[in-house]
């Protein structure tokens, strides 16, 4: 049983994250797209992510379902 719990949760934090940024890209939203930059040059390699909030997004909403919404369902 708790296997199926951890399968929703899952699949809730994915649907939500995928959801977001194809709204991002959809729409044209810059602070929902995802962004990554890396370059390597001479003196070393660098990267960066931009637009992490989708992902911060799917995790409150599976805390959210974790502490509220798995009461009434």
């Amino acid at each position: 049983m708790k296997r199926a719990e951890g399968l929703k949760c899952l699949a809730l934090f994915l649907f939500t994250t995928i959801f977001l940024y194809g709204v991002g890209e959809t729409y044209g939203v810059s602070w929902l797209q995802f962004h990554f930059l890396g370059q390597y040059d001479d003196a070393g390699f660098y990267f960066s992510f931009t637009s992490l909030i989708p992902i911060v997004i799917g995790l409150f909403m599976v805390g959210l379902y974790e502490s509220i919404l798995k009461r009434f369902i």
